[in-house]
């Protein structure tokens, strides 16, 4: 990221904003970012996008001009047309003092590659990952992208994902080539194919450590350091994914010399997607001084999230969060009440109106405002902590219910498990008298919170403009509703599992008395939404085909379950 100096004992000089989702590619989404990065002092703008490269480049080593005329003239000007978008934005951050970065899943390649080379893919449909092949096409992206994009001042890359189009930690090939490959050999031969044209040109190359595994991890480093010391290591603030009740990542301060950024969400991927709003200030400064400690030199903050469009934070109250995260990556002892009062006078957005509506900051005028809206955004926090997330645990699929039981332990043990990253975590998930107290209690103690919410906002009263605070009203309805949903779902998840590790009459009877309340909670949300005209990402939300499902596979397993005398 662009640096500038800074006192080390304080904050880092690299401070970044990231698009993540097709915002990216809307002016005035991206220009009042850029503003406000201007105002708070953030100095680099980050576009997400796991295949932009290929929407930047042909490269033309490969596919000519004349044969892109032939063949795919769409492409054509596409390409060109994207090249002149983003050299704007380049120009239009320069002029503001930022530096603008690409971040990207490799291997990537469009499908025409496929017409020019087919041997890369296996008469099975599997693509081969250790075709030599690969180490040159990354060779011509990048510097093609680097004549196309000259003030780029950097590459971000994810080599350990599952997402990117071909990856050694997802490779099915079985040609004795692949079998052969080392995997840490392999993220080296792509990482030395990134770096050398990037290295050549004096631009930054950053590598991210989203990897499923503390394995996968573990070789992604190792391969950074074989390659060059000067490649900085970008960290997500908890391990795998953005888990605010996570601990730490264990990689931060531990990345053998090389110089680390550290990566925060502020928008809610995984707690309510900035519809039902709330403070991640407090978790965010301990993780700040955690990573200025551990030598981290800066940090990045998403706003979105690709799967999800027309949402971010400067559509919601959750815009609190990039602001605290500006301030504090300044000055990580900034007292918290500073960057409340400094959200206040900035202005919040509605909760309930898309992105490219454009609509704010508004800024709540009655004398009391500030403190009540921090007081909600910490109690929002902990409601959400609670109905989402079991004992720490992370209970939903991208904010979503649970749909089945085994979808429930999945994401709970397996996709988002912590057990690799503190090992009989999930211990605190089995199904004994003792934790279904502790889990039952839990959701219910989230119910009796949500329900505080709104006399301790009183929306009506914070001078907003009346349809800014309608919206607040609107919105704590729905979470009401939420909040209920997670604990009819988890009563459903752990009796039924229960009843399958204990199976006895009473145990199978309570599991199956989940259904109904789950089948009459669908009934509920329906009758509420029906009629309604909300963001489409409400109804994500609230979709209660998945707590209908739930109900489903609970009648459906204990069918199958028989009691044990």
């Amino acid at each position: 990221m662009t640096t500038e100096r800074s006192d080390a004992r304080k904050g880092f000089s690299s401070r970044g904003l990231e698009f993540h989702s097709s915002r990216m590619w809307q002016w005035a989404q991206v220009e009042e970012a850029l503003d406000f990065m201007q105002k708070f002092g953030l100095n680099s703008l980050i576009f997400h996008q796991n295949d932009i490269v290929d929407h930047l480049v042909f490269p033309h080593a490969l596919f000519p001009e004349e044969m892109m005329w032939k063949r795919w003239p769409v492409r054509l000007h596409s390409i060109y047309q994207n090249r002149h978008y983003i050299n704007k934005v380049v120009r239009e951050a320069q002029r503001r003092g930022i530096g603008f970065y690409l971040e990207v899943k490799e291997i990537w390649y469009v499908d025409q590659v496929l017409e020019q080379r087919p041997e890369l893919r296996n008469p099975d449909g599997s693509m081969c990952a250790s075709h030599p092949f690969w180490w040159e096409l990354v060779d011509m992206k990048f510097r093609e992208l680097l004549d196309a994009v000259p003030g780029l001042a950097g590459v971000i890359v994810s080599p350990g994902t599952r997402e990117s189009k071909v990856s050694i930690s997802t490779n099915t090939c079985q040609c004795p080539r692949c079998q052969a490959t080392d995997p840490t050999d392999w993220y080296t031969d792509l990482l030395r194919a990134m770096h050398r044209p990037l290295a050549e040109r004096g631009k930054t190359f950053a590598v991210r450590d989203f990897s499923y595994s503390a394995d996968q991890q573990s070789r992604m480093l190792d391969a950074a350091r074989r390659v060059s010391p000067d490649i900085v290591i970008s960290l997500k603030n908890t391990p795998h994914d953005y888990y605010p009740t996570f601990p730490h990542n264990p990689r931060i301060g531990h990345t053998g010399g090389l110089r680390q950024w550290i990566e925060f969400d502020t928008w809610g991927q995984f707690f309510g997607l900035g519809v039902f709003p709330v403070s991640v200030v407090e978790d965010m400064q301990v993780r700040m001084r955690h990573a200025l400690a551990s030598g981290a030199e800066g940090i990045a903050l998403r706003t979105d999230w690709e799967v999800i469009t027309d949402a971010g934070s400067f559509n919601s109250p959750n815009n609190l969060n990039v602001v605290a995260g500006a301030l504090l990556a300044r000055d990580v002892d900034c007292p918290l009440g500073d960057v409340y009062e400094a959200w206040a006078q900035h202005g919040l957005y509605s909760p309930m109106r898309e992105a490219s509506e454009m609509d704010g900051p508004h800024v709540a005028t009655a004398a009391d405002a500030p403190q009540r809206l921090k007081d909600f955004m910490r109690a929002s926090w902990a409601v959400m902590e609670k109905a989402a997330y079991v004992r720490g645990h992370l209970f939903h699929e991208d904010d979503q219910y649970p749909d089945t039981v085994k979808k429930a332990f999945d994401m709970l043990v397996d996709i988002h498990g912590r057990d690799d990253w503190e090992p009989g975590a999930s211990k605190l998930l089995e199904p004994t008298d003792a934790h279904l107290d502790i889990i039952f209690a839990e959701k219910e103690q989230a119910v009796r919170e949500v329900d505080q919410l709104e006399a301790a906002l009183q929306p009506a009263t914070l001078g907003l403009p009346a349809r800014v605070a309608h919206d607040f009203k609107e919105m704590l309805d729905l979470y009401r509703l939420y909040v209920r949903g997670y604990a009819l779902c988890a009563r459903a998840v752990f009796l039924v599992k229960k009843a399958q590790e204990r199976p006895s009459e009473s145990t199978i009877a309570a599991a199956r008395g989940t259904a109904a309340p789950l089948r009459a909670f669908g009934e509920q949300v329906r009758r509420r939404l029906d009629g309604s005209s909300y963001p489409h990402y409400v109804y994500w939300l609230m979709d209660t085909t998945r707590t209908d499902l739930l109900a489903d596979d609970v009648e459906r397993l204990l069918t199958a379950t028989k009691a044990v005398a």
